[in-house]
C-alpha cells in the first residue's frame, strides 16, 4: 500500500515536471517565431513608439546598421550594447526585415581603422582593476547606411533618448524633410544668429527664411514668427492671414517686447508689431509687459567678493503643466519648463463655435505672479528684495493653442481694386493703400496656431554652448516645448511621442510636508518683498527669517524622504530575495516533514 502510494506520488511529480517543461519549450519555440514583447513601463521605454514604427515601415530599401562595440566595457557602458541591440531588433521587426544589423567587435587594427573611417570615435573609459584606476579605450557607436547616404552616432553616451536619435537619423537618410518657414526681417533672430541650435535640432525639417511681403509658398507646413522687433506692414499681415486661411499653421513666439541682453543693464522694450490684428480675431492677444513669478529660475549675480552667486530671477517664470496640458501634443508628457522673458496673453471672447482655444500654461496663482507693464523693463539680476510686486496680479495665460476653421482676420477676400468684399470690425484700421490679397473668408480646413508670449524657449541664449546637432538637444526643458510645438504645427505628431520617451521618468510624489515647507517659504518670500517695497525693513527681515526657517524645515524633510527612499531601495534589493529564500526554506521543511510521515 505504502509502496504504491510512493509510486503514484513520484509519477504525479514527474508528470507535472514534464508538463511544465513542455510548456516552457513550447513558449520558447513560439517566441522564436513570433516577435512580441510586453512593455509595462508608463512611457513604453522598452518598445518602439508608433512614430518610430511608422518610420521603419516606410523603408523601401535595405537599411544597414553597423554597431561597433568593444567587448567587456566597464560600467555603466557594459549594459549599453544589450540595450542597443534590443532596440535595433525592434526596428528590424517593424521594418519587415528591411533593417539589417551587423555587430562588429573592433579588436584588430584593421577593424579599428574601419570604425574610425566610418566616423565612430574611440572613447576612454575609467575603471578600477587590481586596486588601481585605469583607462580603457573602446568603441560604442553606430553607422547607418541607406542607398548612397550614411549617418553616424560617433559615441553612444547614454541609452536615454537613443530611440529619438535613431528615428531622426532614419528620417534624414530617407530624405523625408518637411518644409517650414521662418519669417525674416524685422531685426528678429535668424537661423544663423539666435536660432542656430533650433535649426540643428530640426534635422528632418527644411527650415527656410521667408518674406511675407509677397505670397507665402503653400508647400510650407508651418510659418514661425519669432520676436519681430519692428512693426509688420499691412501687406505682411494680409499675406500671413492668407497663408493661414489656405490651411497653413502659424507659430507666434513673442511679439510685444524686444529683449536686449547685451550690455551692463539688459532690458525689454515694448513694441507694437501688429500681430494682434491677426491673433485677436482668433481668440487671443499678446499683451505688453513681462510676467514675473515667485516660482522662477536663478541666474548668477556678481558679488562684492567677485564670486557670482545665484539669485532668484522672477522674470524667468517656471511653469508647471497640469494633466490636461500634458496630453496636448505641444506639451506632451512634459512636467514643466522655464519661460524666460515672457509677456502675458489675454483670451479674447469670440462667438465663433469653430474656434477652439486651449490654454496650456499659466503663471502662478494670485499673490505669486505679477506683471511689469512699463515701456522699458530692466532685466538686470539683483537681490530678491529689489524686485517689487507693483503690476497686476496673476495668473496669466502664457501658452495658448488654437485649432479650427478660423475666420479671416480681415473679413474676406479683396477685389483687385483693393476693396474688401466682406468687411468687418477687424479691418477698420486697414490702410487705404493696402494691396489686393485674396483670402477665403474662413480657413479651407482645420488649421493650428500656437502662441507664446516670448521667444527665449527656442533661442540660443538659454540652450547653452553649441553641441553636436540633435544629439545634444535638451528635450526636457523649454526647447522640448518648442520642438513639440513645431511638430504639432507641421502635423508631424509621430515625432512627439518618440521625443517624449527622452524625458526622464517622473520622480516619486513629493511628501506633503516637503511641499508645505516650500509653500511656506514662497509665502514668506512674497511677504518680504511686499514689506521691502513699503519700506518696512523690520517686517521684511522677520519674513526673511521665516523663509529661512521654512527652507530649513524643507531640507530636513527632504533628508527624511531620502532616507525613506533608501530603505525602499534596499528593501527591494534585499528584502524580496530574502522573502523568496524564506519561502523556499519553509516549503522545503514542509516537504521534509511530509516525507517523514510517509516513511512511518
Amino acid at each position: 500500500m505504502l509502496s504504491s502510494r510512493r509510486v503514484r506520488t513520484a509519477s504525479e511529480s514527474l508528470g507535472f515536471l514534464l508538463l511544465i517543461g513542455g510548456i516552457l519549450v513550447a513558449l520558447n519555440v513560439v517566441g522564436f517565431f513570433v516577435h512580441h514583447r510586453l512593455d509595462l513601463t508608463e512611457k513604453g521605454l522598452f518598445s518602439l513608439s508608433d512614430g518610430s514604427r511608422k518610420v521603419a515601415q516606410r523603408l523601401t530599401d535595405t537599411l544597414e546598421v553597423t554597431a561597433y562595440f568593444t567587448e567587456d566595457l566597464p560600467p555603466p557602458h557594459n549594459a549599453t550594447e544589450r540595450h542597443v541591440l534590443d532596440l535595433l531588433d525592434e526596428y528590424r521587426a517593424a521594418s519587415n526585415g528591411r533593417l539589417v544589423v551587423k555587430l562588429v567587435r573592433p579588436d584588430t587594427d584593421d577593424e579599428k581603422e574601419q570604425a574610425e573611417r566610418d566616423g565612430v570615435v574611440r572613447v576612454a573609459h575609467t575603471t578600477v582593476r587590481n586596486d588601481s584606476v585605469q583607462q580603457v579605450e573602446g568603441y560604442r557607436g553606430l553607422v547607418l547606411r541607406y542607398l548612397d547616404r550614411s549617418e553616424v552616432i560617433p559615441a553612444i553616451e547614454s541609452t536615454e533618448g537613443l530611440e529619438y536619435q535613431l528615428t531622426m537619423k532614419i528620417k534624414e537618410l530617407v530624405g523625408d524633410r518637411t518644409p517650414i518657414g521662418l519669417l525674416g526681417g524685422h531685426d528678429g533672430p535668424t537661423l544663423s544668429k539666435g536660432l542656430s541650435r533650433l535649426r540643428d535640432c530640426l534635422p528632418t525639417y527644411d527650415v527656410r527664411e521667408v518674406s511675407a511681403t509677397s505670397e507665402i509658398a503653400r508647400d510650407l507646413r508651418a510659418l514661425l514668427v519669432v520676436e519681430p522687433r519692428t512693426p509688420l506692414s499691412e501687406t505682411e499681415l494680409r499675406y500671413i492671414n492668407q497663408y493661414v486661411m489656405r490651411g497653413g499653421s502659424l507659430g507666434v513666439f513673442g511679439g510685444s517686447m524686444k529683449i536686449d541682453l547685451e550690455g551692463f543693464d539688459p532690458s525689454a522694450q515694448s513694441v507694437d508689431t501688429g500681430l494682434n490684428r491677426l491673433l485677436r480675431r482668433w481668440g487671443v492677444e499678446v499683451r505688453e509687459g513681462l510676467v514675473a513669478d515667485a516660482r522662477c529660475g536663478r541666474v548668477p549675480m556678481p558679488s562684492r567678493l567677485g564670486i557670482p552667486v545665484l539669485v532668484p530671477h522672477p522674470v524667468i517664470p517656471i511653469v508647471r503643466f497640469d494633466e490636461a496640458a500634458r496630453e496636448h501634443p505641444a506639451t506632451f508628457r512634459l512636467d514643466g519648463a522655464h519661460l524666460p522673458f515672457v509677456s502675458p496673453l489675454r483670451l479674447v471672447p469670440t462667438n465663433d463655435s469653430q474656434i477652439r482655444v486651449r490654454t496650456l500654461a499659466r503663471s502662478s496663482d494670485e499673490g505669486q505672479s505679477w506683471t511689469y507693464e512699463e515701456a522699458s523693463v530692466s532685466l538686470r539680476p539683483r537681490p530678491p528684495q529689489e524686485w517689487r510686486m507693483e503690476g497686476p496680479a496673476g495668473p496669466f495665460p502664457l501658452i495658448v493653442a488654437i485649432e479650427g476653421k478660423l475666420p479671416s482676420a480681415f473679413g474676406g477676400s479683396q477685389t483687385p481694386s483693393g476693396q474688401m468684399s466682406a468687411p468687418d470690425a477687424g479691418a477698420e484700421n486697414a490702410a487705404p493703400e493696402a494691396p489686393a490679397v485674396e483670402a477665403p473668408a474662413r480657413a479651407e480646413r482645420d488649421v493650428r496656431v500656437f502662441v507664446v508670449g516670448g521667444s527665449f524657449l527656442l533661442r540660443d541664449e538659454i540652450q547653452g554652448p553649441q553641441g553636436h546637432g540633435e544629439t545634444d538637444c535638451n528635450l526636457s526643458g523649454p526647447l522640448g516645448v518648442a520642438l513639440n510645438a513645431i511638430d504639432w504645427l507641421a502635423q508631424d505628431d509621430d515625432l512627439i511621442a518618440v521625443r517624449a520617451k527622452n524625458i526622464a521618468d517622473s520622480p516619486l510624489d513629493v511628501p506633503q510636508n516637503v511641499r508645505q515647507a516650500e509653500q511656506d517659504a514662497l509665502e514668506a518670500h512674497r511677504s518680504a518683498l511686499e514689506a521691502a517695497a513699503q519700506g518696512d525693513e523690520q517686517t521684511a527681515e522677520a519674513r526673511v527669517r521665516e523663509r529661512d526657517a521654512a527652507l530649513e524645515r524643507g531640507k530636513r524633510a527632504l533628508e527624511e524622504w531620502d532616507a525613506r527612499k533608501a530603505r525602499y531601495r534596499w528593501g527591494n534589493m534585499l528584502g524580496l530575495p530574502a522573502a523568496v529564500a524564506l519561502f523556499g526554506v519553509v516549503r522545503w521543511q514542509l516537504r521534509k516533514r511530509q516525507r517523514a510521515r510517509l516513511s512511518l
